[in-house]
């Protein structure tokens, strides 16, 4: 039979209590330090592949790394900060159409699901739309995910900071970094791994070059629909669109979003117009540009995509988001060299060895 319970024992386990919770709450501060690290330094090495393709061909006009990537990193800074000159004034003046549009097109959409809502008689929302403030509270969890990184200003910059300094390293001299990767393979192994690593990068090469295509194409289509249907801010849209279109499947739903919204506050039967455009511009793009520039290893199934970029945002946010498709395609090609191959290899080097 148990004895009463005294104030010794309540303050015993209070205090493991309080000591348990501690302890799992520097475990997550831990876990979610180390995924913030993890996912800067893949940023960094995604960005050391996409300056890889121009590094190599300037070098292989004899000029140095150092110089190639220094100059790479220094022309787009000059091509961004000459497009921030030309276009900076055009797109504040947008921007400002869209903050202006912005209140009035959610208060719109608030009245239209509370008219919804009554004829169906389910809880879609209120009126007048979402507040600023509930805006910006999703704006950090879709920032940060579940795990909240980059959950201050100090970690955005620094990761930015690493971001940008990991791939000008390893553009510059990556021969040093490649030897000491192979280094913890078997010696006889180190020309395959070797080989797997150069077809994971002309892989994610291609998908990179893709999707570049694909967003520029996208973003001008963007830009010429919501120009002609008369949206506010059609520039803007326009880039953005291209800018989410780096992420497929999802992005472009993302896109065609602010749009509908803001069509809701002019002309509601605009928003037909721009679903329509949404569906014509996704065509063009699913069956004429797909085919033109994606290869075999690019080539990625919707459902793969949608499910592991949906688990990646939600538990690393808007980073783990960009980096999930890419993962994909380097899951892809191992998978097909190192299992499916090998697979597909080992019949055949039975048989030849029975024939003998």
């Amino acid at each position: 039979m148990n004895g009463p319970v005294t104030n010794r024992g309540l303050l015993r386990a209070a205090l493991v209590l309080a000591l348990a919770l501690f302890g799992l709450f520097m475990i997550w501060q831990f876990v979610s330090g180390i995924a913030t690290a993890v996912l800067v330094f893949l940023s960094g090495l995604l960005l050391a592949v996409a300056l890889s393709g121009p590094v190599e061909a300037l070098h292989r006009r004899k000029v140095p790394r150092a110089v190639a990537s220094a100059a790479i990193v220094l022309g787009v800074l000059v091509t961004l900060g000459l497009g921030a000159y030309l276009f900076l004034p055009v797109l504040a003046e947008q921007i400002w159409q869209l903050v202006s549009a912005l209140p009035y097109a959610l208060s719109r959409l608030g009245d239209l699901s509370e008219w919804l809502a009554e004829r169906t008689g389910l809880p879609i929302g209120g009126g007048g739309g979402p507040s600023f403030s509930t805006l910006a509270s999703f704006g950090r969890r879709v920032l940060g995910g579940t795990l909240g990184l980059f959950d201050s200003l100090t970690a955005l910059v620094f990761g930015l900071v690493v971001a940008i300094l990991v791939p000008l390293y390893l553009t510059a001299s990556p021969e040093p970094v490649v030897i000491w990767a192979l280094r913890l393979f078997p010696p006889g192994r180190r020309s395959r791994v070797r080989e797997v690593l150069s077809k994971v990068r002309l892989s994610l090469l291609d998908w990179l070059k893709a999707r570049s295509v694909s967003m520029v194409v996208v973003g001008v289509l963007w830009t010429v629909a919501l120009y002609a249907l008369g949206i506010p801010g059609a520039l803007f849209l326009g880039i953005l669109a291209g800018l989410l279109g780096f992420v497929p499947y999802i992005g472009p739903i993302i896109s065609v979003i602010p749009p509908v919204v803001l069509a809701l506050a002019g002309n509601p039967a605009n928003v037909l117009w721009v679903l329509l455009s949404y569906l014509g511009i996704q065509q063009v793009e699913g069956y004429l540009l797909k085919p033109l520039v994606e290869g075999r290893f690019t080539s990625l199934h919707p459902a793969v995509v949608v499910v592991s970029v949906s688990l990646t945002g939600a538990a690393f946010g808007f980073l783990g988001t960009l980096l999930a498709v890419p993962a994909i395609v380097v899951a892809k090609v191992l998978i097909e060299e190192l299992w499916f191959q090998r697979m597909e290899d080992e019949p055949e080097a039975l048989k030849e060895a029975c024939q003998r």
